[in-house]
């Protein structure tokens, strides 16, 4: 048998010495998790550190599609419903008066109820934006004990011959915003102390990293998810930073209090789904109590004994290992996909112990795409979308600026790396997305 050199030690890095005529600068910088994914990713369970790697990005990379945007701020507009019901419209006789602009005309017949009696009725006359007249189509008086919901939207009559009908609908978008977002950080180390930086060779050719600035990268990285997800926009003295996936949410779609921990609290997620909108698949990214919830919950779906659990028809033997997880489930015309979320159980991040009690259970993402209106058109836009800086040659999702030795002279006898992102993020049909806290009254 010939004589083999390896080219990759037992670590399975290839470890050389400083390559010939190969300066040590931003563009050959790679850290060991990058390296371990790019060119050996058996080797990432063997990147142990004593709490995990600390990198906690995945959350955008699964949902997010990324794209890239040029201005300060990004605008899209949503429309509402095509058909529009009123709630609590005062009765008095043949005189609705609604809380909101009812948006009818002369001749609309609609559908009207207040719990226990159902009425059809034909608009006779419009009074102003909030109140108009209604004759019961059955004849009579229309016998409602109280405020009534209105279907505005449902019907109308015109005799033979009759001309067209007079108005017309009036559907007028609504614009949401987000704001761009600087995020900064840096390394600094003394020109000496630079020795300690390795070489390893891809087919991409040398690459090189030292381990302090790999973890500031890491952390940077970290800070960029965490900035996308839950960064509240500042108001006061100088407003600035981008509005965070979370406190959109908050803002424009669903919340609940609690863990989801029977069949019966996701049935409810599940009808709430089909009143916001047309998304029938999601993904759940949860924290280690809710997904214990969710596992309890679906191995008591087909018990087969009182307070019993059966998961299903296998065949048992002695060696067989059984897995007790669940990853998927579709109820009620639904499909929940389940992901356990490591930054909400991080006793240094979501997990620590006052977080854990008024943090998030789990958030809940649409899956897919929804239609929108951008730039005067109407396009086909994802859910979620994490967007970054990007014009004038220059892209901005991560930035790394070497100076000193390997990157720009400078004065001093440090080298310093300096690291930026700007970024923002859209978030598209709010109204089907849903954030679950684990406290009892954390909404009210």
């Amino acid at each position: 048998m010939p004589f083999d050199l390896r080219e990759n030690n037992l670590s399975g890095l290839s470890v050389i010495t400083q390559p010939a005529n190969v300066v040590a600068g931003p563009d050959n910088f790679i850290d060991l998790y990058t390296y371990a994914q790019q060119y050996m990713p058996e080797l990432i369970p063997q990147l142990h550190m004593a709490n995990g790697l600390g990198k906690i990005t995945g959350f955008l990379q699964i949902c997010g599609h990324e794209s890239t945007y040029q201005s300060d701020k990004i605008e899209h507009m949503e429309e509402g419903r095509l058909h529009n019901t009123i709630t609590d419209v005062a009765v008095v006789g043949t005189t609705f008066t609604s809380p909101i602009e009812h948006n009818l005309k002369v001749g609309d017949t609609v559908k009207v109820s207040d719990g226990d009696i159902e009425r059809q009725a034909t608009v006779t006359a419009i009074t102003d934006e909030f109140i108009f007249e209604a004759t019961n189509d059955a004849g009579g008086a229309f016998g409602f004990g109280g405020v009534v919901d209105v279907i505005c939207d449902f019907s109308n009559s015109y005799e033979k011959g009759s001309a067209d009908a007079v108005g017309s609908k009036r559907w007028n978008p609504n614009p949401y915003y987000n704001f761009t977002h600087i995020l900064k950080q840096n390394y600094n180390v003394s020109v000496s102390d630079m020795a300690h930086k390795s070489w390893v060779q891809t087919p991409d050719g040398p690459r090189w990293f030292n381990h302090e600035i790999e973890r500031t990268s890491t952390m940077f990285d970290n800070m960029v998810e965490l900035t996308q997800i839950f960064h509240e926009r500042k108001t006061t003295g100088n407003a600035r930073g981008v509005i965070g996936v979370l406190p959109q949410i908050e803002t424009r779609g669903n919340v609940g209090n609690e863990y989801i921990d029977d069949i019966e609290a996701l049935s409810a997620v599940a009808f709430r789904a089909k009143q916001q909108g047309g998304c029938r698949e999601f993904h759940i990214f949860h924290n280690h109590q809710q997904g214990a919830e969710l596992r309890k919950m679906m191995s008591g779906v087909n018990a087969h004994y009182a307070t019993g659990a059966n998961y299903g028809s296998f065949d048992n033997s002695m060696d067989m290992a059984l897995m007790l997880g669940f990853k998927s489930v579709y109820i009620d015309g639904c499909t929940f996909h389940f992901t356990p979320w490591s930054l909400l159980d991080d006793p240094s991040l979501l997990g620590a112990e006052k977080f854990r009690a008024s943090g998030l259970a789990c958030l809940i993402i649409p899956s897919g795409t929804k239609y929108a209106q951008e730039n005067g058109n109407t396009v086909s836009k994802p859910y979620l979308s994490t967007r970054y800086r990007q014009g004038s040659g220059v892209n901005f999702k991560k930035e790394i600026k070497l100076f000193g030795p390997g990157g720009t002279a400078h004065k001093f006898d440090i080298q310093t790396t300096h690291f930026k992102s700007e970024f923002l993020n859209q978030v598209i049909g709010a109204n089907e997305f849903h954030a679950v806290r684990t406290g009892a009254g954390y909404y009210a």
